[in-house]
């Protein structure tokens, strides 16, 4: 349902309790109450040298506060804060220095969904 409220909705109320807590666009309220960046991060290799070797690159390039939310052989999740720079991640994901220093073969960085929200603003 929330796929098709975001491709669809020009503007979407969340309702808690019986009373109304925020009406706004999308994006607004991605921005304003969502969790943030995920990165997806895929390894030269799946070793825990390369996954620690990758995560020091992203705390060094990408932002301080990336946290490591899970792994699964050589793909990585990484939970960034909603005060990310993109000019200064996508320079150092498309560095040369992405697979010689982070061990990162490929990246997918995707902006929290509506679901997030939705359950963010439940809590």
């Amino acid at each position: 349902m929330m796929i098709e409220a975001d491709t669809l909705c020009d503007r979407i109320a969340i309702v808690k309790d019986g009373a109304l807590k925020v009406v706004g666009t999308q994006q607004h309220l991605k921005d304003h109450f969502g969790s943030g960046y995920n990165l997806q991060l895929n390894l030269v290799k799946s070793t825990l040298e390369y996954q620690e070797k990758a995560m020091t690159f992203v705390r060094q390039n990408v932002h301080e506060e990336a946290e490591l939310a899970t792994r699964q052989a050589k793909t990585l999740h990484v939970s960034l804060p909603r005060d990310l720079r993109l000019e200064k991640v996508f320079r150092a994901l498309y560095s040369k220095e992405r697979e010689t220093e982070g061990g990162i073969n490929q990246f997918l960085l995707s902006q929290s969904s509506l679901e997030d929200v939705f359950v963010r603003m439940s809590e």
